[in-house]
């Protein structure tokens, strides 16, 4: 049986609370912007990094010392950003961790906050009919929407997949139907 602090971690993950603590000052030194509890967590666990309890006290305990800092968005999201004491510790300590590691972790942190940019600015919803489902797509400009689609799918599975089709590349998603109705195909 597995102990609570190794438990769901991959081999050559991080069982030290110092050592998540350092990768999470390397991550949002790395990213430069916020990052919600959620987003965190996803980017530490996602691949088996780490622990949920030991990254979540190591995330209250840089809090408590100073080296990350806590905040309410607009929208009530609670999200976190380094302090320059914490940017120095990562800095500092970055190497007692494996390369591997943190450019992994990173990479899952910058994937996340590419794919919160495209949600926000391409705003996707699905809404059942009597018959299947409708999936909306709106991609936002400053102003006036670039585009406004509504498609029927007949099954959710089928809106799910091409709300991800979508979202996974929706410039492409956006010429390709510029280009279809302008005969362009």
């Amino acid at each position: 049986m597995e102990e609570t602090f190794t438990a769901g971690i991959r081999p050559g993950g991080l069982t030290e609370g110092r050592e998540i603590r350092i990768l999470i000052c390397h991550i949002l030194a790395e990213l430069g912007e916020p990052m919600s509890f959620d987003e965190m967590t996803e980017s530490i666990l996602t691949d088996g990094t780490a622990n949920y309890f030991e990254f979540a006290d190591a995330l209250g305990e840089l809090r408590d010392t100073g080296c990350i800092v806590s905040f309410k968005t607009e929208a009530g999201i609670n999200e976190y950003t380094i302090t320059e004491k914490g940017k120095a510790a990562a800095r500092t300590l970055e190497n007692d961790l494996p390369l591997s590691v943190r450019e992994k972790s990173a990479e899952n942190a910058k994937n996340i906050i590419q794919r919160r940019r495209i949600e926000k600015e391409n705003l996707v919803s699905i809404s059942k009919t009597e018959d299947g489902y409708m999936l909306h797509i709106r991609v936002t400009d400053i102003g006036t929407d670039l585009m406004a689609l509504s498609l029927f799918m007949p099954t959710m599975e089928q809106a799910l997949a091409a709300k991800e089709k979508f979202l996974s590349d929706p410039a492409g998603a956006y010429m390709g139907v510029l280009k279809a109705l302008a005969g362009e195909c």
